[in-house]
């Protein structure tokens, strides 16, 4: 019988991970994104925080790589022609911010901390970049 609960309860959380992938949007992501950035880059430098960090960071990278499934509306707007490009622009910057997030989980797990600091300035430069290019 735990066998069965168990393995209802595994692909009840699947679907809704696959649920939650589907119906939240580039924007309610992108904020918790920010969320979990900001609160990082609050604590970065304070040693006792890493490991909370470090489960932030995780979540940026999730979130990202979720995003890398949804397309913005603001590609649709760009002719046809250059969606493609556009696209193919847009998951370089996902994929880069995403990087960084997996780099910073590794520094805070290493309690490397000037790491951790550096690549929160980094994941807020990155997304400065691409708010200039998608957000206009």
């Amino acid at each position: 019988m735990r066998k069965i609960l168990a393995s209802i309860l595994v692909v009840l959380t699947v679907l809704g991970v696959a649920a939650y992938a589907e119906v939240t949007s580039i924007k309610q992501d992108m904020m918790m994104i920010e969320k979990y950035a900001k609160q990082i880059k609050a604590t970065a430098g304070d040693a006792s925080q890493n490991s909370q960090n470090a489960v932030n960071a995780n979540q940026i990278a999730l979130l990202l790589q979720a995003n890398l499934q949804k397309v913005p509306d603001i590609i649709r707007q760009w002719p046809q022609d250059q969606q493609p490009a556009v696209w193919q622009n847009y998951t370089e910057h996902i994929n880069y911010a995403m990087n960084i997030a997996v780099q910073m989980q590794t520094a805070f797990q290493s309690n490397d901390n000037a790491t951790g600091a550096a690549l929160i300035q980094q994941l807020f430069a990155a997304k400065d970049g691409a708010h200039q290019i998608y957000n206009h």
